[in-house]
């Protein structure tokens, strides 16, 4: 009788599991130049715990992060651009993805 409810409980599991709707949100926030003259500097990201954790009371749970990536100072044959090996890209935005059961 045990071994019954538990395989009828697994599977009622497995079937909710299977059909349950989701609904995705992205979310993303583009970096800013820190000063007029910022080409060669990183951009500044500021996210708020206060959006992230709002989106969490709200059932949304983050499953994946990503960022756009972007060319910071190409040279153009400018000798006084090149001193050794720099990077030569920066983090431009970084999304978030969040997924919550409707």
């Amino acid at each position: 009788m045990k071994k019954l409810f538990l395989v009828g409980l697994i599977l009622t599991l497995f079937f909710t599991s299977c059909t349950s709707k989701w609904e995705y949100k992205t979310i993303t926030f583009k970096g800013t130049e820190q000063d007029a003259l910022a080409t060669f500097t990183s951009k500044k990201i500021d996210i708020a715990n206060s959006s992230l954790n709002s989106l969490g009371d709200e059932g949304w749970e983050l499953i994946d992060v990503f960022s756009k990536i972007e060319t910071v100072h190409p040279n153009f044959g400018n000798n006084e651009y090149v001193t050794g090996l720099q990077p030569n890209v920066r983090t431009s935005e970084i999304s978030f993805v969040f997924k919550r059961k409707k």
